[in-house]
């Protein structure tokens, strides 16, 4: 039976551009695992698995469900150890953290900037109160003014909160050195997101951190860069 992953969906269900989710699929990418990405809005107001997951991602393995990206990157190593490891030992799990902690509070700031309202277009009707009144909650600002609506600004920003990691990628294929690790992988979703919601490419590819990127997008047979984004889909 294959892996099920929900994928927070546009209405157009092509467009599935959650920042945790993509975490994980590149995690089930890297483990080599079969899956499949089902869709979920907040307007289907459907709970997921035994334990009424009410957001995503969400894994759905055997008699086995798992919420939150960090939860499936350490189920998927636990359960799948002759795999591919996403993170070796504590070291791993500590480096991912910290990974994640510098994308909080660098990346994340200037990416919901560029996506979250662009993210808010392409909602069907039916989710778009409940994303704006979580989101304006969690920001404590409308998306209107969370929005950075000119594109050269928006990428600026985003350019400066990536500034760390094109210092680590100037001398370093991956954040996990040689090959990528959950680290990678915890930067590139926020960034896939970005770049699925967003009219324009936002990131700098001549930039370390935009070549990286696209290394990622070609890994697994261009499975990140085959993916519809708003300004491909027909």
């Amino acid at each position: 039976m294959a892996i099920t992953l929900y994928d927070f969906a546009a209405a157009d269900s092509r467009l599935m551009f959650g920042p945790f989710s993509w975490r994980s699929r590149m995690a089930l990418l890297h483990k080599g695992l079969d899956f499949e990405v089902l869709p979920w809005r907040a307007s289907d107001n459907k709970k997921l698995g035994p334990q009424n997951y009410s957001s995503v991602p969400v894994l759905h393995d055997g008699d086995h469900w798992v919420g939150d990206s960090w939860d499936i990157a350490v189920y998927l190593d636990e359960r799948y150890p002759n795999r591919p490891q996403l993170m070796k030992g504590t070291e791993g799990r500590a480096h991912a953290q910290l990974v994640m902690g510098v994308c909080g509070s660098l990346v994340f700031p200037p990416a919901i900037g560029i996506a979250v309202y662009q993210a808010f277009q392409i909602l069907d009707e039916g989710s778009r109160p409940h994303f704006r009144a979580s989101r304006e909650k969690m920001f404590g600002r409308t998306l209107e003014e969370v929005n950075v609506a000119e594109p050269e600004k928006a990428k600026a920003g985003l350019a400066a909160g990536l500034k760390p990691f094109n210092e680590t990628l100037a001398t370093s294929a991956f954040l996990g050195g040689d090959s990528p690790t959950y680290a990678d992988y915890a930067l590139f979703g926020l960034l896939k997101w970005v770049d699925i919601v967003s009219k324009y490419r936002a990131i700098d590819e001549s930039s370390a951190t935009g070549k990286w990127f696209v290394r990622l997008e070609n890994m697994y047979g261009g499975y990140a860069r085959k993916v519809p984004t708003v300004r491909n889909i027909a």
